[in-house]
């Protein structure tokens, strides 16, 4: 950027965009905080884009929706029309029987029904709601690549490998990717970037799952902007350089970017914005950036831990909050940044050096009070977004919101700390307004948990737990099983304490060890019996590190062990209680989850999920005639995913090779008179039942129930 005279700093222009696909119930803090400082310091010139919402709802437009379902009728009639069919096809033949039984009102009905408080807390009707838009979020897959799409995030282990570069920010993809999207990019936002002469566009990326969707826009504002400085910042940035092979690559894959903040951005993005204000030519000389081209770049990531003592507050009135699919606003908060315990061998987060997080930091007491009341303007439920918040700081923030008159209700995530019972803790966290907590319990065992230095002992976390119950508060539980040395018996621990104290928990979310290369655990292998693997040579960015364990576990024969995982297989089952995940109720720290508590206590959801005679059903099951006659032959999801992780583990994932094995063709049984299915209002397609089955009201009930149980009715 060549120099320029100096402005007044009200007069430069700066647009901040968080972009698809992620949650639609409530904005991502991370601009928030950004644009607080920034505007305090006189850059009041800003506008804050949440292409997440913005794209869903224009997409959400009866006339899209309309378009999309003729996708779906285009996608089904093609296929039927042939003998044979290629993965690809089966794939998409699938989802596009998800469009069977669907309006082009369906979808605005259902974010309808979200965003009333009395339709949104009848469980029923909001079930409803549910179905119909993960039904319609899968068929908007059918504009972009197969398998693209998992609800609102990207499928890892998809059409493409999203730790390859190449894959990543090939054209081709970007261009299929737009396509998902495209009456958003061409319309509002392409309106967007012509509102002002931007001098700066920013895009704050938080999960991999915007990382596509935020190259596309980029790509869209370089066309537009030619003369904008165009920065990155976010989570999903830092990890991008973090686990980057080689930093100089960092360009490529950003490849319209000037400026990269790889940290914590305030300090960076006000520096970024003082020098595009005094005419100043762009340098690695400024605190906490990454420019591109520049000069004597550094060896290492720049690494800033900002004083969140000191830093202006952040700016929740930069949204339109009626544009989120919930009934009243829920707002995201950090009072403290890091982790005070700073320990578990496992965790590798932001762009910690040798330890597992950044370090923490608390913003003073008083300063959070301000900052609450100000939010108390847009909405008094309140998720304070923190690694963990020591106990005396928790103790001191609950005295003075119990004093204060602001009324919040508020959630977070703690540690399992053994002082609560003695300390009173759930009495006093409930008149603070604290509705649910969720820990990171990890582990039903002993062992693994002095592997990971969690500093809990497993036999005083009911006693806990029964602190918070008897204050009414809910709990959520989190953990995996798969560390390093564990057993199957002591995987199926975890699930079966969560069984035996579940009258103590609302909501568990089990997931399975993932191996990084910051953690304690990589960096002294040994010590954890890991061998660490070399990743793929196609992968550029080493997002996890495949491994093996240096000796097997002692006692245990591969058939054991075999029958030891079908029954965890089936005790993960009975853990999970409800059918939905984030964003929606049961998913953990989601906004509705948190806004159900409030209503609910800490059971969640109403005891009477009685369908309520007062409304017409969103969408009713739907019967279509199929010329085929075995559908559950064709490919599915899963072996997508399988094929995935086998090229993975041998010599690399490619979109080239995914591709191959997608167009690979099969033939379709088919039979003159085809198969009657049952469309059920989850999309989940059945093949009708014979008719002698289908005059008994009996069976039809018991059917009914049964598939409400999972789900799908």
């Amino acid at each position: 950027m060549s120099s320029a005279p100096k402005r007044d700093a009200a007069d430069v222009k700066y647009l901040l965009v968080s972009p698809p696909l992620t949650d639609p119930t409530t904005p991502y803090h991370s601009i928030s905080y950004l644009i607080g400082p920034a505007a305090a310091a006189g850059f009041t010139g800003f506008k804050a884009c949440d292409a997440n919402v913005d794209a869903l709802n224009c997409l959400a437009h009866p006339e899209n929706v309309r378009q999309t379902l003729m996708l779906a009728q285009e996608v089904r009639a093609c296929a039927e029309a042939k003998d044979a069919l290629s993965r690809d096809e089966q794939l998409r033949y699938q989802t596009a029987l998800q469009g069977v039984g669907l309006s082009d009102t369906s979808v605005e009905a259902a974010i309808g029904v979200f965003k009333d408080a009395e339709q949104f807390y009848d469980y029923d009707r909001y079930r409803q709601a549910v179905m119909v838009i993960r039904r319609w979020m899968d068929l908007l897959a059918l504009a972009g690549p197969t398998g693209l799409l998992d609800g609102f995030e990207i499928r890892t282990k998809g059409p493409v490998n999203l730790c390859s570069i190449t894959d990543v920010s090939d054209d081709r993809f970007l261009d299929a990717v737009e396509d998902v999207i495209r009456p958003y990019v061409q319309g509002p936002f392409a309106a967007l970037l012509d509102q002002e002469r931007w001098d700066v566009i920013g895009f704050s990326v938080s999960y991999l799952s915007q990382l596509p969707f935020a190259l596309v826009l980029a790509r869209a504002a370089r066309a537009a902007c030619p003369d904008a400085v165009i920065v990155f910042g976010g989570t999903e940035v830092s990890d991008d350089v973090k686990f980057l092979r080689r930093m100089p690559d960092i360009w490529n894959l950003y490849r319209h970017a000037d400026v990269i903040v790889p940290g914590e951005g305030e300090s960076a993005f006000l520096a970024l914005l003082e020098a595009v204000r005094s005419g100043t030519p762009l340098s690695h000389d400024l605190r906490g950036v990454m420019v591109k081209d520049a000069p004597r770049a550094p060896l290492t990531p720049p690494v800033v831990y900002e004083d969140v003592a000191g830093l202006a507050g952040p700016r929740y009135d930069i949204w339109d909050w009626e544009q989120y699919w919930a009934p009243e606003p829920v707002l995201l908060y950090s009072p403290t940044r890091g982790c005070y315990w700073n320990k578990c061998t496992f965790c590798d987060y932001g762009l910690n050096t040798d330890r597992p997080t950044s370090p923490s930091r608390e913003r003073p007491i008083q300063r959070v009070l301000e900052d609450l009341s100000r939010a108390a303007d847009i909405g008094r439920t309140v998720y304070f977004a923190v690694d963990a918040m020591s106990p005396a700081y928790l103790r001191r923030l609950c005295e003075v919101l119990a004093d204060s008159p602001l009324s919040l209700q508020w959630s977070g995530e703690l540690r399992l700390e053994r002082s609560f019972p003695k300390q009173g803790m759930g009495a006093k966290l409930r008149a603070a307004g604290c509705l649910a907590i969720s820990f990171g319990y990890e582990s039903g065992v002993q062992r693994i948990l002095d592997l990971i230095d969690k500093g809990t002992r497993i036999r005083e976390v009911p006693g806990v737990l029964r602190e918070l119950a008897s204050a009414g508060i809910g709990a959520q539980m989190m953990g995996f099983t798969g560390f390093p040395t564990e057993t199957a018996q002591e995987a199926g621990q975890t699930f079966q304490f969560l069984l035996d104290h579940e009258d103590l928990w609302a909501i568990a979310g089990i997931g399975t060890f993932v191996l990084t290369r910051g953690s304690h655990i990589a960096r002294q292998a040994e010590r954890f019996a890991v061998k660490p693997l070399e990743n793929p040579p196609v992968d550029d960015i080493l997002r996890w590190v495949p491994w093996e364990p240096l000796e097997s576990p002692q006692g245990e024969s591969l058939l054991e062990i075999m029958a030891v995982e079908e029954e965890n297989k089936k005790l993960a089952q009975r853990v999970l209680r409800l059918v939905d995940d984030r964003p929606f109720v049961g998913g953990i720290d989601s906004a509705h989850t948190m806004l159900y508590f409030a209503r609910y206590g800490r059971q969640l959801v109403p005891d009477d999920q009685t369908p309520s005679p007062r409304w017409e059903p969103l969408v009713s099951a739907a019967a279509y005639r199929t010329p085929f006659t075995h559908l559950d032959t064709f490919t599915t999801v899963d072996e997508l995913e399988d094929f995935h992780r086998q090229c993975a583990s041998n010599d690399g994932a490619t979109a080239d090779k995914i591709t191959s094995w997608l167009q690979e063709e099969t033939r379709a049984e088919r039979s003159a008179s085809g198969t009657r299915l049952d469309v059920f209002p989850s999309g989940r397609a059945m093949p009708a039942e014979p008719s002698v089955f289908q005059g008994g009201t009996a069976y039809q009930e018991m059917k009914h129930l049964l598939l409400r149980a999972r789900g799908v009715a």
